[in-house]
């Protein structure tokens, strides 16, 4: 890649990055809570606006974390020999903080539909390459026009502070704002500097690319056959407004017509005299008392106040009192635990979620609710297995190897619902019929390869170590038969 043309995509990625960055601000903000607030119009009071910064509750964060919290890579195995990739486990995803990491993928998988994974060698450990959670508003993937699947080059631009180049002495140093952008393809990289502002790209160093493929790798699920991504959370941020509308019509019923409401109709409060002339407020020397118009206070009569032992008496043969019954909120709560439904639904989470719904459910109960949720999960496992297999390839190039193991697969954590003693009697039934004890044994919730390792060891010194009287009468049996035979041969060697 010659300067020219890295200059050229430099210029369409940072193009492409800065058209997108309002799109990809507004998933964010939806997802971490700051949403639009519900309709009012203009000119309201501090109490309207209070109410509307209460009546937003953020359900979408609920919704995307979800399917998130049932993924969880627990090893990997070679399409070799199908056998646990002890290597690949320590030196690559444990020496990165795989376990750490993977939730910021799975998260821009579901906010954005597109997460990022960057690799590359690591000059001081070649055997633990790095892998690098890449953020999508600073990274720009330009996806082959004839295979989608592939991405031909990529762009990654991020800000840096450096000391500003005066020839003036300052007590502090001027730190200024710079720019640095990056162009890979799959061969090569180009390396550019800009100051802030200024436009201009300066051509700082190039390289090898020695992966042979872009150094990014996409994690996408709604990515369609154009290579367009499809975010999930596009299409509960409506849902999300409707549901903060609901919650602000609610919060303004329970401020002003939650309660039963008195009303005077006819009232005349100012006080007349016998020709219906206003009877004024005079100050002690006689002058009327004017307010800040200059007009002429009148007295006014003070209405009665209730009580249970007191009559409500108003001056006038017009007056009328009656009560506006209270609004009935129970509508209200109706309309939006359905809305909420819907945007679960939608969203693919189950309804135990919501906290009020369905209690005390048995397994298979919870397994049956869990369904959709499942189903969730494994198209994110599947989208999200293929990128991992691709970063573990890449990452074997980084370190030196050139197996590319197309056939390897990740070993996923159990994210599906169940009860503990289900599970363990399902191991017990597995052992019983032959299954091998490690595999059944990485079925158990929270198990790892380290783990089945180890219990594996445990058992095994735990056997050696057992009583002869604690074995089994078959095992005791055979080994009788084994010294019996043994004794024999001794005696017939003397």
């Amino acid at each position: 890649m010659d300067r020219k043309t890295a200059l050229e995509r430099l210029d369409m990625g940072s193009a492409s990055l800065k058209e997108q960055a309002p799109r990809w601000k507004r998933r964010r903000d939806y997802f971490d809570g700051n949403q639009d607030a519900p309709y009012a119009p203009e000119g309201v009071n501090e109490e309207y606006q209070a109410l509307q910064d209460q009546s937003t509750a953020n359900w979408l964060k609920l919704a995307m974390q979800a399917p998130v919290q049932r993924l969880r890579v627990d090893g990997f195995r070679t399409g070799r020999d199908q056998a646990a990739d002890k290597t690949a486990w320590e030196d690559v995803w444990q020496a990165n903080r795989g376990d750490f990491i993977q939730r910021q993928l799975y998260i821009n998988m579901m906010v954005h539909d597109l997460g990022i994974m960057g690799v590359w060698p690591n000059a001081a450990r070649p055997k633990s390459p790095l892998l690098r959670v890449e953020s999508g508003k600073r990274v720009w993937l330009e996806r082959d026009p004839e295979d989608t699947t592939r991405v031909s080059w990529a762009v990654k631009t991020f800000a840096v502070r450096k000391r500003n180049a005066t020839a003036l002495w300052t007590p502090t140093p001027v730190a200024t704002q710079g720019e640095v952008g990056i162009v890979y393809d799959e061969d090569s990289f180009v390396r550019f500097e800009r100051e802030n502002g200024s436009g201009l790209w300066s051509f700082v160093t190039e390289g090898v690319n020695p992966l042979g493929e872009v150094p990014f790798v996409p994690y996408s699920l709604n990515i369609d056959e154009d290579g367009q991504t499809h975010p999930s959370i596009d299409q509960l941020m409506p849902q999300q407004d409707a549901v903060n509308t609901i919650r602000f019509n609610t919060l303004l019923a329970m401020q002003f017509s939650a309660y039963r409401q008195r009303v005077f109709t006819g009232y005349d409060p100012v006080i007349r005299d016998a020709q219906g002339n206003p009877v004024l407020q005079r100050n002690p020397d006689g002058t009327p008392v004017l307010d800040e118009r200059g007009q002429p206070i009148a007295l006014l009569s003070k209405p009665g106040r209730v009580g249970v032992d007191r009559a409500l008496v108003f001056p006038g043969k017009d007056t009328k009192v009656f009560d506006l019954a209270e609004s009935n909120l129970s509508n209200y709560i109706e309309v939006l635990d359905s809305f909420l439904s819907q945007l679960f639904a939608t969203g693919q989470v189950p309804p135990q979620y919501l906290l009020t719904r369905m209690a005390n459910l048995s397994g298979d109960a919870l397994a049956g609710a869990e369904s959709t949720l499942a189903a969730l999960v494994g198209d994110l496992q599947t989208a999200a297995g293929e990128s991992h297999e691709h970063v573990m390839r890449l990452a074997n190039r980084a370190r030196g190897e050139d197996i590319d193991d197309v056939a390897s697969e990740v070993i996923w954590g159990d994210g599906e619902a169940r009860s503990f003693a289900q599970t363990i009697d399902a191991i017990t039934k597995l052992i019983a019929t032959g299954f091998p004890r490690g595999s059944a044994w990485a079925m158990i919730p929270g198990a790892t390869i380290t783990k089945v390792d180890r219990w594996l060891e445990e058992l095994r010194e735990e056997r050696a170590a057992e009583p002869f009287e604690l074995l089994d009468p078959a095992t005791q049996a055979r080994m009788k038969a084994i010294s019996g035979a043994g004794d024999a041969d001794a005696a017939a060697g003397a």
